[in-house]
C-alpha cells in the first residue's frame, strides 16, 4: 500500500491511529480546545516588583557562565575563553545601555 510515494507496509498501518491516517476529516476536538483557551487567555501584565522577569534570570545565568568559565582553574579551550570574556563584556554594555534609557525615563517623568 502506498501513501504518497513512501510505501508502508499494510501491517504499520494497524499501529497508526486512525486520527492520524484520517486527517482530511474535521475532528471537534480540536475546535472546542481552541474555545476553552480563547477563553482563558489573559493580557499578560508587568511582573511583580520583587519578582525577576525571564530577560533578567537568563542574562544573570548567562553572566555567572562567563564569569565561572572565565575564572575556572582548569586549563579551558581558548575559544571558549575568548567567547566567555566577549559575552561578559556585551552583558556589561547592556548593562549600562539599560541603565542609561532608565535613568532617561526616570528624568523625563520626573
Amino acid at each position: 500500500m502506498t501513501a504518497g510515494s513512501v510505501t508502508v507496509p499494510v501491517g504499520l498501518l494497524t499501529a497508526i491511529p486512525f486520527q492520524l491516517r484520517c486527517a482530511t476529516k474535521a475532528q471537534p476536538k480540536r475546535s472546542l480546545k481552541n474555545k476553552k483557551m480563547k477563553e482563558n487567555q489573559e493580557p499578560v501584565g508587568l511582573p511583580e516588583a520583587g519578582k525577576p522577569t525571564i530577560y533578567e534570570r537568563i542574562k544573570e545565568g548567562l553572566a555567572v557562565a562567563s564569569q565561572l568559565v572565565i575564572a575556572s582553574p582548569l586549563k579551558l579551550p581558548l575559544k571558549l575563553v575568548a567567547v566567555a570574556k566577549y559575552l561578559a563584556l556585551t552583558l556589561g554594555v547592556l548593562e549600562a545601555v539599560e541603565g542609561a534609557a532608565k535613568d532617561r525615563r526616570e528624568e523625563d517623568e520626573g
